[in-house]
């Protein structure tokens, strides 16, 4: 009834496994959400992740409209590129990614 889809994913992303980096990670994140009583997230939930968005393309979703949150850890394999000023994806190492 309120246009949302039935699941509706946040994310954290990392560099390296540091297990008590994400713990501490998903503790504040948990806590955010917990005091703001809202969960931002992404607002074309379903799309690919943008690690770059802008607070306005985001939604919050309030607490009243969530039934449950479970945190799962997911390997990503690769490098993560990053635009740079111009709006060039590169890695950290200054080089462009293959691209398909």
């Amino acid at each position: 009834m309120n246009g949302l889809p039935d699941e509706i994913y946040a994310f954290l992303t990392f560099d390296k496994y540091d297990r008590e980096a994400f713990n501490n990670a998903i503790v504040a994140q948990s806590e955010a959400f917990v005091r703001s009583q809202v969960m931002v997230v992404q607002r074309d939930q379903g799309q690919i992740i943008d690690l770059n968005q802008m607070p306005q393309e985001r939604m919050l979703v309030p607490f009243k409209w969530i039934v449950n949150i479970s945190v799962a850890v997911h390997p990503v394999v690769g490098e993560i590129s990053i635009p740079d000023e111009d709006g060039i994806e590169l890695l950290k190492d200054g080089t462009e990614p293959v691209k398909q």
